[in-house]
Order: structure tokens, then sequence, then C-alpha cells
């Protein structure tokens, strides 16, 4: 049977769908490509030619190994928060174990269970599109297998039965019809449809709780944006080459065009350094945020206080999502104006000019937006994005490793003598004069350190001086690291010279796609600079990081995959901003959106039919008695429908009763037409208490109940052969004998009504 021999292949299928799904939610190809190739060969030498396995002593020494190893990484990572990749890691291996181990009953189940062990781990490490798509695929072949499982086992069992005592082996299953494989498949796709439209309920009824960060889409902390820079790990930054989204700059005339310089687009502003915890973060404070609606058509907002429409900016930003739905809205310092693709509620934060989408609406974020900036805006704009406040003096000036402050004087010393650095303002200075002298000392500081330090993306080689900062180490140790690390040097040494600056994370859009006229940012554009104050309520970017290194790690990692990217990239913005942000109040708006939807539609039809009738009244002259006339009209139509509704019901009960469904239409249609008086006379038997066993034939039930009571018997046997010569002799019976098969469950119903004893059929 070809269904028992897929079992084994499709066992197979699914444990190698566990694997990679694991393998996609650790994010480590590693993993993917060895636990595939150990699973690929484990089939080779299992069920090859000589079918050679593991003895179970060899495996409970792997066992024991492997668990060995899962806690020994457990404990070199020392969190809570790697249990569970410690954890799946050794189910991988366990799993792999069983792969080469013998077949039983008991050991298939253990490598089912073992496999939704792993998935299910994946599940709480990982909430990206392709590891839910491998979900939903292994959920399919899962309740496949497990159909299949039951049908192979009861195969072997069988054989078992027919081993121990000769003669007929029970049946597999409870089985009906001729065609058994139709009906296993077609019993597989509705166990498929309520498997996930259950899952699909329970999705709906149990939204996630907690609140779903941009890093966490896009990986681990060291991938992709983040809103605080950890010193601490010495990970390798990813070079990933998935698309975040767009941005198309459009000049003054309308025309999208090519920055001179790569656009730093701001995502966040780290101002506090934890030395304790090795960290930049941001002050929390919601003081003065203010929000702004934007229009149901479209139209741009004013982020400026003043009344109103928004100020001609020279430029315009536009942007479009790819894959990433976040909170955070990237821009371009400085905006004065926003417009989305859908209606969103947007916060400012006047201290950092930080947009974000404040919407209690959570289903779906913005597909797109576009930002007024100015890329040069004047002091009174500056001044009124700020609502005229101004942040404590020296708020963003001194650092508090004391060691930086003499390696700051060495670098300045060191890039004075071979740059040109204007000497420090005098204590009568005026905050101008101080503020442009710290933007010169940025500038030339940053210049100093492209051209002295390297930029790498790997810190696994540094080794971690104990009690040593690490922006000590970089800036005299190594010089050498990724954004972050230049980011963090620049703004000590800064700071520790009095100057105030801060950090700004992001992305860098470098990419520029002539055909599209766009730039593509990718998750490997992620970035951080620093900004130095240089007016009352003005901030200017200040970037050390070597650009040319950015845009070789940029054309090195260049792919023909990347013109298809898009494709996938749409359907993951789809999946994390209707699936994974899924939270209560996405439930509670989705359910105000179904509840108004419904109402709202119903309402609108119902006007609309009432529209349509009076003006079909009107075209008709009908005048009063319209409304008699459309209800007349309307009864005949639900008399019609109903008696529609009647006949087809009537019909399927026959096909049914007849176990016709599977015949051509023209021969399933003549039995209806020609063979209903026998289902008439099963009805009728069944009705009185005489039952027919599916597995007796008409004419066998026929002389069972001959037996016992002559009288049914004789009177159900002429009825049993009329059924023959229609069913399989391809009889069409006129009129007259169409009255006779009448006539003959008449007589049934007469030899039912002199009978009183209940009856048996064996």
């Amino acid at each position: 049977m070809r269904l028992l021999r897929q079992y084994r292949f499709m066992s197979f299928v699914l444990v190698l769908l566990a694997i990679v799904a694991f393998a996609i939610a650790e994010l480590d190809f590693t993993m993917l490509f060895t636990g595939v190739v150990l699973a690929v060969l484990s089939w080779y030498v299992t069920e090859g030619p000589r079918g050679r396995t593991l003895p179970p002593w060899a495996t409970n020494i792997l066992t024991l190994g492997a668990l060995g190893l899962a806690a020994l990484d457990f404990l070199a990572s020392g969190g809570l928060a790697d249990a569970m990749e410690s954890l799946g890691r050794f189910l991988l291996w366990l799993l792999l174990i069983k792969l080469f181990s013998r077949r039983g009953e008991r050991d298939d189940r253990q490598r089912l269970s073992i496999a939704t062990m792993l998935v299910l781990v994946g599940c709480l490490e990982s909430v990206t599109l392709a590891f839910g798509l491998l979900v939903f695929a292994y959920g399919g072949v899962a309740a496949w297998t497990a159909m299949l499982y039951r049908l192979s086992h009861g195969a072997e069992t069988a054989r078992a039965s027919r081993t121990a005592a000769p003669g007929f082996a029970p049946p597999l299953e409870l089985a009906y019809g001729r065609r058994a494989a139709p009906q296993f498949r077609g019993l597989a796709s509705v166990a498929l449809l309520l498997i996930f439209a259950g899952s699909a309920l329970c999705f709906f009824l149990f939204p996630r709780f907690g609140k779903v960060r941009l890093n966490q889409l896009v990986g681990e902390s060291v991938t992709g944006f983040n809103d605080e820079i950890d010193l601490r790990r010495g990970d390798r930054i990813s070079e990933s080459r998935r698309e975040i989204f767009t941005v198309q700059w459009i000049d003054p005339a309308g025309e999208p065009v090519k920055s001179a310089r790569p656009l730093l687009l701001r995502g966040a502003v780290l101002d506090r350094y934890d030395a304790a915890q090795e960290r930049w973060m941001a002050r929390r404070s919601g003081a003065g945020t203010s929000t702004f609606r934007t229009p149901v058509d479209g139209g741009a907002v004013s982020l400026l206080r003043t009344a109103g429409e928004p100020p001609r900016p020279p430029f315009r930003a536009r942007f479009e999502m790819r894959s990433v739905a976040s909170e955070e809205l990237f821009s371009i310092y400085a905006p004065v104006g926003i417009s989305t693709s859908v209606p969103r509620t947007i916060s400012v934060d006047p201290r950092t000019l930080l947009l974000r989408d404040a919407s209690l609406d959570r289903l779906g974020r913005p597909w797109s937006y576009e930002l007024l900036v100015q890329t040069v805006p004047d002091a009174a704009t500056l001044e009124d994005l700020s609502l005229g406040r101004r942040e404590r003096e020296g708020r963003n000036s001194g650092f508090p490793v004391p060691e930086v402050a003499g390696i700051a004087r060495e670098i300045l010393a060191d890039a004075s003598r071979s740059m040109n650095v204007p000497p420090e303002p005098g204590p009568d200075a005026t905050p101008a004069e101080r503020w442009t002298h710290g933007r010169e000392v940025a500038r030339a500081i940053a210049s100093w350190m492209r051209s002295r330090f390297s930029y790498t993306t790997d810190l696994s080689m540094f080794a971690r001086v104990p009690d040593e900062d690490p922006i000590v180490s970089f800036l005299t140790r190594y010089r050498a690291g990724h954004c972050e690390y230049f980011a963090s040097g620049l703004c000590a040494v800064l700071r520790s010279l009095g100057i105030e600056s801060r950090i700004v994370t992001g992305f860098i859009a470098m990419e520029y796609d002539e055909s599209g006229r766009y730039y593509v940012v990718r998750e490997s554009n992620a970035h951080a600079w620093v900004e130095v104050r240089t007016g009352e309520h003005a901030w200017t970017a200040v970037d050390a990081t070597p650009e040319d290194s950015l845009l070789e790690i940029q054309d090195r990692n260049r792919s023909v995959a990347d013109r298809f990217r898009w494709i996938y990239s749409r359907l993951e913005f789809l999946w994390n901003s209707n699936v994974v942000a899924y939270d209560s109040g996405s439930q509670q708006e989705f359910a105000s959106r179904m509840r108004s939807g419904w109402r709202d539609a119903i309402t609108e039809r119902l006007e609309s039919v009432t529209r349509r009738m009076q003006d079909v009244a009107a075209e008709l002259s009908l005048g009063q008695a319209g409304g008699f006339w459309f209800t007349t009209v309307g009864v005949c139509l639900g008399a019609a429908g109903l008696a529609a509704l009647i006949v087809v019901v009537r019909r399927r009960r026959l096909r049914t009763a007849l176990h016709v469904e599977r015949l051509a239409p023209r021969e399933r249609r003549r039995l209806e037409r020609h063979a209903a008086f026998y289902v008439e006379a099963v009805r009728t038997l069944s009705r009185a208490g005489f039952e027919k066993p599916e597995h007796l034939s008409p004419r066998a039930y026929a002389e069972s109940l001959a037996k016992e009571h002559p009288a049914v018997g004789g009177a159900f046997h002429p009825i049993a052969e009329a059924f023959y010569r229609v069913r399989y002799g391809g009889h069409a019976p006129d009129a007259g004998e169409a009255n006779t098969h009448l006539s003959l469950v008449l007589a049934l119903r007469d030899a039912l009504a002199h009978n009183s004893r209940p009856f048996r059929a064996d």
C-alpha cells in the first residue's frame, strides 16, 4: 500500500523540518549545515541496503555526552535567558542520535516527540517570518505523519496477529468505501483544516503578552538597530542583507535625487553612560512630549507649535517599510512635518526630536511615511520644535571613567599637530564661541580616529582586560572595532574635554538604487554616531567611523539575490506588524473593528436595498402598493429558495445512502431518479427497528430478514431485486415500473405493521 510506504519518509521529513526550524530560530547556519548533513547521512546508513543502526549502549553513551555538553554550555552562559538555547541544542543532538538508533514503535514516538519539543523551543527563541513559515509546514507534516504512524503500526500489529494465529488478520482501521487512499487523504485534509482553524482561534483569543522591540525582530542586540549600546559583548556584528526600509530623498523641485553624503537616520539618542554596566542608555523622560494625529487624506501635519501650515522645506524623505514594523519612525535631523499612509498618532520628543508611533489602535504599523526636513534648520525653527526649552548646562559633558580624561588630552594634542584645531576659548567666551570650538574639535578628533583606527565587525579576537573599561581598551590598546566603539570612544573623549555630546543610533543610508531612485537600508546598515551641541537648541552630527570601510563591506556582500529580497521583505513586514505585534491592545482593536465593521456593512446593505426598491417602485409607478408588491415577491422568492434547499438536502441524503458520491455526474443523477424507492424502503425498515448493517448487501439482508420474519423478508426481497436491476444492470424503469416500486414499498409497510417481534441482523 502506497500510504504505508510513505510513513518512514514523511517521519524523516518531519525530523528534518524540526532541525531546520530550530537552526533558523537561532540564526546558526553552522548548526543548520551540520544538522542537515548528519540527518541525511542517517537516512543513508539506517535505510540503505545494509540498514546499520547504533547499538543501545552506544546510544546511551552519546545521549549522556550530549546532556553533559548542554549542561556545560548552560553553566558557561550563566544566564536564564540562554537556558532555552542550551535545551534546544541538547534536543537537537538527541534527535540526531535517535536517527542513527534502531526503529520501533516506541522509538518512533520518542523521535516525533523530541522533534515537536525542538520546534516549541524555537517558538520561544524566534518570531521571524522564515521560522513562522517552517512552523506552519511542520504542523501540516506532523498531522499527516501522525495519521501515517497510526496506519503503519496498525499494519504491523495486523501482520503480527496473522503470524501468531493463522487466518484472517484484524482490519487496520474501520473503513468504508472502495477507495481507501482518497478517503485517507480527505480525512487528513479535514484534520489539517481543523488544526489550523483551532490554531488561528487560539491566536486571536490569547494575544501576546509583553512588548516586542525592534531588535527582537532582527535577532540579537548586536544586529540591527538598538536603543542601547552594550560594550560588554564581544560578538560579531551581523552583515545581513535583509531590507529594512527604503528612503527616497526628494529635492524642492519634487525630483528624487542622491544625497551628496550618506543619510543618517535617527532612531534613539543615548546620553548616559553607566560605567558599572559598561552600557550607553537614554534618559527616560516624557516631559514636554507632544502628539499629533495625521489626517485621513494622507496630508502632512506640521510638527511646529506655531499655527499654520508646515513650512515648505528644501527636501522631503519618503520612507517605505520592507520587513520591520516598529514604533520608531526613523528621521533625518530636523523634521518639521510628517504624513503617513494611514492615520496615526505621532509623538515628538522636543529634547531629541525623535518620532514614535503612539497610536492606540495597535493593528498594524504605517506601511510608509514622509518627512518634511530642513537640512540646515534655522534657530527659530529649532526653538519652536524644542518648545523653547534648554537642557541643563553641562548635562551632556563629563565622563564617569576617570582614565579617559588623560587619554583625551593626549588625543587632542596629537590631533592638533596634524590638523587645524582652534585654541580653547577663554573664560569670557560666549556660548556661540564655545559651541563652534566644540564642533571643530569633534571634527578634528573624528578625522584623527578615522586615519589611525581600523574598522572590524569581529571582536572575538580581542580579549577583555580585567577592571579596564572597554572604551579605554578601544582607545589605547586595540584601536579597532565597529561603529558602536567609534561613537563611544569619540563621545567619551569629547565629554572628558568638557564638550557637550551624545550618541545617536539608527541607520546609515548608503546604497542607492539608480533604477528605483531610492536608498535601500538593510539590517547591516545599523549605525551609531555622535552629535555635538552647536547652538541653544542645535546639534550637529559627527561620525568617526571610516566611511570607506562601510562601503567596502557593502560592496563585498552585494549579490544577485538582493534584487529579489523585497518580495520576502514585504511579507515579513505584514508578519511583524500583524502577527508578531498582536497583543491585548491589538485584540481589543480587532474586536472593535469587527463589531463596527459588521454593523456598518449590514446598515449600508439595507440602505442600499431600500434605495433600490424605492427607485424600482418609482419607475413602475406602483405608488402606495409598492410595499405590498415587494413583500409578495420576497415571500415567493423565499418559498422558492426553501424548496430548492429541500431538494438539495434530499439529493445529498440520497447520494449518501446509495454510496454514489464518487460516480460520474450523469450516472449519479440516474440513480437519484430511479433508485429512490430502495432508500425509502431501507429508511422504513430502520424506523421499525430493522437497521441494515453496513457489511450486508441488499440481497443478503433480505435473506436474513426472511429467516426471522418471513413476511417482512418476503416484502423486502422484490425491492432488493429491483434495486440490483437499476443499480448494477443499468435498467431505467418506465412510469409503470416506478408505480410498481412504490407499491412494493407500501407492501413492506403493511408487513411491518403486522410484525411485533424485534429483529437483529448479524
